[in-house]
């Protein structure tokens, strides 16, 4: 069996279920992994054979003895430290790329493009996870025909539909679920939240993640007395996200770009939502317009409109009787472009594409 060489440069965290997936539930290639760390035995993402690749003698030798047909970095940081051996030993590397990555906003784009220099000439297949990232690397200049889109799949069983249906009487909980960073705009959220808190007081807004901004997140809070009424819980494990989406009423995720010029590709997060049934408010950014249809599949406003998003909240709290039809149409877009299993196989399909490196490869261009 051919095999498949992970490479990352740090250890999976928390929120990176989905890439530790795409390694260990691939079957028609074997995975192994590398990494500049030891795998440690608490670990939450076990891989069965990984390997600390500053401790292989001879990498030549481990190449060839493991039958490795590619390299692939599934972040364009990681892919750039590994480039270095991928050329030395003339194996074909494969980019997948999420967010930054792929962002050619003004503020980032020449950054991007002196980064990348390198790693466009040689690499031999770029996953960006959206259309929007696509474009962003064709923008930079990477060929086109080295670009093949693959949408990020869910577990559609750790995520299974459950009908939701506005309460009654007791809290109205909007749940959040990102990282506590710039462009999941938590700030703005929190700002449209206290509208919406000041018509319905037993609205409850719960923020799961973690991250830089978390300090200056409930220094607003705060100041807007919101404490105890906007709750951070910390990071969560997937199944307990799934949980918490559950019990939610609403689900929001305010994406904007970030000064730096950081985008979003996808958000997982938003897909989870979809999946689970619960309606949801967020905004056309990046690539989530490819995913979510306003009014339809779901709620979209502009970027850090603090207005507009009280509007998609007051739209499901004024219109429960929408829930059940835009739920079940996002259900269904879920279950035909991002359903894990399905995008496992575009997957392995990519990995059948590639070929061997010619050791000439890189000279006969420069002729040219």
């Amino acid at each position: 069996m051919k095999t498949i060489a992970v490479y990352i440069k740090e250890k999976i965290k928390n929120h990176q279920r989905f890439i530790y997936n795409q390694i260990v539930h691939i079957k028609r290639f074997r995975m192994i992994v590398l990494g500049p760390f030891d795998q440690t035995e608490d670990t939450q993402f076990p891989f069965e054979n990984f390997y600390n690749i500053n401790k292989i003698d001879n990498l030549q030798k481990f190449f060839k003895e493991m039958d490795v047909i590619a390299i692939h970095a599934h972040h364009g940081s990681h892919a750039n430290e590994i480039l270095p051996v991928a050329e030395k030993y003339q194996i074909p590397l494969i980019v997948s790329i999420r967010g930054r990555d792929g962002s050619a906003e003004p503020e980032i784009i020449e950054q991007s493009m002196r980064k990348y220099e390198s790693l466009k000439e040689y690499g031999a297949m770029f996953i960006p996870v959206c259309e929007y990232l696509a474009d962003g690397l064709k923008k930079m200049g990477f060929p086109e025909e080295k670009i093949h889109v693959v949408y990020g799949g869910i577990e559609l069983d750790l995520f299974p539909f459950v009908e939701h249906t506005l309460p009654k009487g007791g809290e109205i909980r909007i749940v959040a679920v990102g990282r506590l960073v710039e462009k999941k705009g938590h700030e703005a959220l929190i700002h449209a939240f206290n509208l919406i808190h000041f018509l319905y007081p037993n609205a409850r807004l719960h923020i799961i993640g973690e991250g830089q901004n978390k300090k200056k997140l409930a220094a607003l809070i705060e100041q807007l007395m919101l404490n105890d009424i906007v709750i951070l819980r910390g990071a969560l494990a997937s199944p307990e996200i799934a949980e918490e989406l559950k019990k939610a009423h609403i689900f929001c995720l305010a994406s904007h770009k970030a000064s730096s010029g950081d985008v979003e590709g996808i958000p997982n997060a938003i897909k989870e939502a979809m999946a689970i049934g619960i309606p949801i408010v967020t905004t056309a950014h990046a690539g989530i317009p490819e995913m979510m249809k306003h009014m339809e599949t779901g709620y979209l406003t502009t970027e850090k409109d603090v207005l507009a998003l009280a509007r998609g909240f007051l739209y499901y709290i004024e219109n429960p009787q929408v829930w059940r039809s835009i739920t079940r149409k996002a259900r269904s877009v879920i279950e035909e472009k991002f359903d894990f299993n399905k995008q496992i196989k575009v997957q392995e399909g990519l990995y059948s594409l590639i070929q061997p490196k010619r050791k000439n490869d890189r000279s006969e261009k420069r002729l040219e």
